[in-house]
């Protein structure tokens, strides 16, 4: 998994779902028959059972399953795709939900079945890995037509499902770019994962779709307790690292404008508060289980970050020329690690647990 930190300091520097697939492909784990690139179009195109070629959109909510940010890979990562919406649903990669089921996966092309099968350690691909986001990664949205395919029957360990909408009324799978997609009510019933759609309340709010094995009220309780102190902890913290950004001035440096680190007393007691309170923080912080194990883990490496680089770049600030920003596209001129210090990433991961267990994307600082 990438290194969440590095990509947060970029993040930082630069302004402050995709999907997955049951991918057809050769060499693929379990499957009975071989596939080349396009047969499973062919196969659809080919059989005398009926489809229909249908217009599909984006879908656009990001999607969170077990808590974790979800992305859908192919089995290779060498592909990734996205969920897509079509008739008032969403559908997502079956080969994922594999996945999130623990099952093996393979396809028979002469029956033309999907078979889901045995089992192996569930996971759930993240949309932060970085696996995901390197060069040469193909990336494929959900644009044009799928094929409705109801000759396409999916098995799991061996019982053939059938699948309705709302008014049980009988849905099948679609075909998109040689990968099969089920609705997002479906995936619920298979998964036994409870399904949560938040609609945006705002302008700058977005959608959201949260998949999560049941939570007993207790634990439930237990979880957010856990998730809130941490919060009043982090506000308190936030006090100092507000100072931190407070601290810079802006200095011209030949045609760009550095922001430099100037009021180095305020700044070097803002640091060293920091450190001391990450250290508390982090003291009280234990291993969680899902919904919330990702960015608790998230949250756990960023204090260590802070606590392991304090005393650095203090002693940068005191004795050198500490850059927090700058109008030149170089971004070497820039002190990545001390940027981190002023950012609202500990907050941000924090938020994000509490939403993980209301299951909406409300604002908490």
């Amino acid at each position: 998994m990438m290194n969440k930190f590095q990509k947060m300091m970029s993040g930082t520097l630069a302004g402050c779902l995709i999907a997955s697939a049951l991918m057809m492909s050769a060499g693929a784990a379990n499957v009975q028959t071989y596939i080349p690139s396009g047969t499973v179009q062919a196969a659809a195109q080919t059989t005398t059972q009926p489809r229909t070629a249908v217009k599909i959109n984006p879908q656009s909510a990001d999607i969170y399953a077990e808590g974790i940010p979800a992305t859908f890979p192919s089995e290779d990562g060498k592909t990734v795709y996205t969920a897509l919406s079509y008739n008032g649903s969403t559908y997502m990669p079956l080969r994922t939900v594999g996945r999130w089921m623990g099952k093996n996966i393979s396809w028979d092309a002469a029956s033309r079945t999907v078979f889901l099968s045995g089992t192996t350690e569930k996971s759930y691909p993240c949309a932060d890995d970085d696996a995901y986001h390197k060069e040469g990664v193909k990336y494929v949205g959900a644009t044009g037509h799928a094929t409705l395919d109801k000759g396409v029957k999916v098995l799991v360990d061996g019982k053939q499902q059938t699948f309705k909408n709302q008014k049980g009324v009988t849905i099948y799978p679609l075909f998109y770019q040689n990968s099969i997609y089920l609705p997002l009510r479906n995936i619920g019933e298979l998964t036994g994962m409870d399904v949560t759609w938040y609609s945006a309340k705002a302008e700058n709010d977005v959608n959201a779709i949260f998949l999560r094995m049941p939570l007993s009220d207790s634990k439930r309780a237990e979880m957010e307790t856990y998730a809130t102190n941490l919060m009043k902890q982090l506000l308190d913290m936030r006090t100092d690292t507000q100072k931190i950004k407070n601290c810079a001035s802006a200095v011209k440096n030949g045609g760009y404008t550095d922001y430099v680190v100037t009021d180095k007393a305020t700044a070097m007691a803002a640091l060293d508060s920091i450190k001391r309170k990450a250290q508390t923080i982090r003291s009280g912080m234990t291993e969680q289980e899902n919904p919330i194990r990702y960015y608790n883990s998230s949250l756990m490496n960023e204090l260590d970050f802070l606590i392991d680089n304090a005393d650095a770049v203090m002693d940068r600030v005191k004795n050198g020329r500490v850059v927090l920003g700058s109008s030149n596209p170089d971004t070497s001129v820039v002190d990545q690690t001390a940027v981190m210090f002023g950012a609202d990433n500990t907050m941000l991961d924090c938020e994000r647990m509490v939403r993980m267990l209301r299951q909406n994307m409300d604002r908490l600082f």
